[in-house]
Parts: structure tokens; sequence; C-alpha cells
């Protein structure tokens, strides 16, 4: 990634607004726009569906509607609610969509204490094949999966003429996470993540290398064999050893000549380093409510939940907004101050003009330490999408 040029923001501010400032990423001219900050989360509360049990958990994934006609280069929306005992972290995926389609979670991860609730929008293109697509929503559950299935039935139609660019299916996303973001010396801890291509799909199959440097950088644990299973998901145990500090994950996953690279961090007793990490990155509309799909000149906040769970930083917050053909269209940012054991939440704005091409964006949110101008390093990344229509 280029260098960004600064702009500066008060963080001491709930509701602020970009300078006239531009900010440039790989020198292309972007719009910084309004963003909000957040700091209070939200319960939500869901229908129990049917349950599934696994050992002393009783998890209910539930899908609504369960099943959705549509026309090709439409879109079908599923309310996804997870009841559960207890708190669980959670990560939804998809497999069996349709070819030429998009899937967009939002959110596609979080906790459930004791519920969950997220939006599915599975968006079409004009080449999509019609037909009937059974289709699986997994959901992780604290390392363990469960399903709800969903049906679309995709007639074809010839009179949809707006041009939109699905996501590149051939290309490869990974995420990864650990069971707890902070534990005790030699305590024993799950490394876990997703792969999917560019369209949000599961890929099952995929290799993975897992790389855990302990807080002098030494290599504690290297696991290169690991493969995906048929929801695109990977998981191994790592036993710690008694060095407090930040450790850092570091995972490359590679099918069909495609390959893609993640990081996290977490904390072994205390540390003297900062250690970040976006739980969340979803998009909603100016109400709150989660959406993956968009009209021009519709405003979409693109919504970055950070921990910290090191030592105090005062990092900068950036969220970057590719269209559908990588060309960047927003770069924005925040500073903010997180101390140790702290959560902020902060979204951005971004309106799409009638000139901007319709099809898949993506939103990229970071984290680095300082400005990148004055040699600041990112440490944290996530990604999520949303489709602009007409």
């Amino acid at each position: 990634m280029s260098i960004f040029q600064g702009i500066a923001f008060r963080s001491d501010m709930v509701y602020a607004a970009a300078t006239s400032s531009s900010v440039q990423l790989l020198n292309s001219t972007t719009k910084a726009t309004t963003h909000f900050t957040d700091t209070s989360e939200g319960s939500n509360t869901t229908p129990m569906g049917r349950l599934s049990e696994n050992y002393t958990t009783q998890v209910a994934v539930q899908a609504t509607p369960t099943s959705q006609d549509i026309v090709a280069g439409e879109y079908a929306r599923f309310d996804i609610n997870i009841n559960q005992t207890g708190t669980a972290n959670v990560l939804l995926v998809a497999r069996g969509l349709p070819y030429h389609s998009n899937a967009i979670f939002a959110p596609q991860k979080g906790v459930a204490d004791p519920q969950f609730q997220s939006t599915l929008a599975i968006v079409t293109s004009t080449d999509t094949p019609a037909g009937n697509y059974n289709i699986t929503v997994v959901a992780l559950l604290n390392g363990e999966e469960y399903t709800a299935d969903i049906s679309l039935h995709l007639a074809s139609n010839t009179a949809i003429t707006q041009t939109r660019t699905a996501g590149l299916s051939t290309s490869l996303s990974i995420g990864v996470e650990t069971d707890l973001s902070s534990y005790q010396p030699n305590a024993t801890i799950e490394v876990r993540g997703h792969v999917t291509d560019g369209s949000g799909g599961a890929i099952a199959g995929a290799g993975v290398s897992v790389q855990v440097d302990d807080p002098t950088g030494a290599q504690l644990f290297y696991a290169g064999n690991l493969t995906t299973d048929d929801a695109g998901i990977f998981h191994t145990s790592v036993k710690l050893g008694a060095t407090s500090g930040t450790y850092a994950v570091f995972v490359s996953s590679s099918k069909s000549g495609y390959s893609a690279t993640t990081h996290t961090t977490f904390v072994v007793g205390s540390s003297m380093t900062p250690s970040i990490v976006i739980s969340q990155v979803y998009v909603t509309d100016t109400t709150g409510s989660p959406s993956g799909v968009f009209s021009s000149g519709e405003t979409a906040i693109v919504w970055v939940v950070v921990q910290n769970n090191g030592a105090p930083l005062q990092g900068i917050i950036w969220v970057q907004i590719l269209d559908p053909n990588g060309t960047p269209q927003s770069i924005q940012l925040q500073i903010s101050t997180l101390g140790t054991g702290s959560s902020i939440k902060v979204g951005f704005g971004f309106s799409a003009s009638t000139s901007m091409p319709h099809g898949i964006y993506t939103a990229n949110a970071l984290v680095s330490d300082k400005l990148i101008s004055q040699g600041g390093v990112f440490l944290a990344s996530a990604r999520t999408q949303f489709d602009l229509t007409g």
C-alpha cells in the first residue's frame, strides 16, 4: 500500500467532519467525508430457531426467509439470527453460491451474548446462470460449526441492462483470529480463520500456513500443511511459552495459483507494546440498519470496531473505499486514543455519486501507529464489501 498523505482530525469529537485537505493513495485523488464515533455496543434480541446440540451448548442458527425468488441482476436479503447459551465469538461464511454472485454479511463476525444478528445479501449479476441454488450459511461459534440452509430460485431476465461488476471469484481473502485476546503464560490457544473467494464464498481445500512469533520476534510455532474444510475454515492449537508481551500470528493461504496473507496479535500476561485487533468492520445505512446494498446517492456508513489489549496507543483508524475496478474512491481517517483493554467504534460515511460504477465495492479498514508519511506502520487490517446499484 502506498504512502498516505495526512489529514488531521480532532479525536475528542463524537461527530467530526474532514478538513478540505486531499488524501492520496496509489496517486489517485480521493474524497474525505463525514465520520462518526460510537463508544457503546447495543444488544439485539432474536427469535429461537432450530436447536443443535454441542456438548452443553445449545445453538440456534436461523435464516429468514428460507427461500427467495429473484431474477438475475437482482439481490436477495436474508436475516441471520443466532441464539446460544453463554457468550461466543461468531464468524459467518456462505458456501454453494451461484456463479457470478456475491455474499455480503453485515456484519460477518462479532460476539453472541447470547444473541447475534446479521443480514446476508446475495447479489447476482446478469451473468449469473438461472437455476435453483441450495446455499449453506455456516456459523463458526467458539471453534464449532453450525449451519442454516437457504435456497435461491433465480430466473433469467434479459430486460436488465444495468452494467455492474461482480466480485472476482478467482481471488482469495483470508481472515484469522484467536479464541481469546489475552492469555496467561503457558496457556494453549486456538488459532482459527476462514478463506473465501472474491465473491465471499467459502473456499474448501485451500492450503494454509500459520506462524506465531513471540514478543522478541522469534518463531514459536509453525504449521505449513493446514487445509480448509468445506466451509473454508481452518484451525490449529498452539502451546504458549512463559514470555509475556504481544505475540503476532501470520497466516497465508493459496489455491489454484492465488494467494492471500493476513496477521493478528494477542497478549500474554501484560505487554509494553500495543496489541491492536479490528474485531468488526461492517456497513449500515444512516439509520444504523446493517445493509449490503445501496443505491447511488445513498450514504453508506462503514463501521470499524478496534480493540487494544496491549500498551496504550494514540493511533490512526483508516477506511479506504475501492470501486469494482479497484480504483480508490475515498480515504478517510480518525486519530484515536486506545487505552489498555479499551475498544472504540468509528463510522465513516461514503456517498456514491451517479457517475460512479455500479457493482461490488470493497471497504478496507486499517489501523496504524501514526501517519504513514511520518514512518508509521499498519498494525491491523480487515475488509468488507457492499453493492452499489442504480
